[in-house]
């Protein structure tokens, strides 16, 4: 099983490998911010949206210089985590957080309840994970406070 989980997630990564300048992708979060640099304590300069279609303007690393086809003002760097290559056909339908968060987990809400009814797993604790929250400059200060390696930039 952890097998599996780690192929299909190295399958994923590699699939932003191939983005190169010029190609098309969609936003496949909720909302996703554009940062002035590629770094999540980069300055915040747009926020993008479900469905939204951007240009690639380059690559760096898991991260994307975007310009949003819509609006040539919301440009910036995304993570390429929060984009896709399949066109993502946006409709009167909106997912919801749990929704989304199922789907993370590689579940529907039929599925999940079958779990839940088996009695085999208590997703509690995941739940309240979901809902903690911390600001960019506390995740910054644990970073340099724990000595973490990679660019806090």
């Amino acid at each position: 099983m952890k097998k599996s989980i780690f192929l299909l997630s190295l399958l994923f990564s590699l699939s932003f490998c191939f983005a190169k300048a010029g190609d098309k992708m969609y936003v496949s979060v909720k909302s996703a911010d554009l940062y002035s640099s590629n770094s999540f304590f980069a300055k915040k300069v747009a926020k993008v949206s479900y469905s939204d279609e951007v240009e690639i303007v380059k690559e760096d690393n898991n991260w994307l210089q975007v310009k949003s086809i819509k609006n040539a003002e919301k440009a910036g760097w995304i993570n390429a985590d929060s984009l896709s290559k399949r066109k993502i056909v946006s409709s009167s339908f909106a997912a919801t957080t749990d929704e989304l968060a199922l789907a993370g987990k590689g579940f529907n809400e039929e599925i999940e309840k079958a779990y839940k009814k088996s009695g085999k797993t208590d997703y509690k604790s995941v739940d309240i994970m979901e809902k903690n929250s911390i600001s960019s400059s506390e995740l910054k200060k644990f970073i340099s406070e724990g000595e973490l390696k990679g660019d806090i930039k």
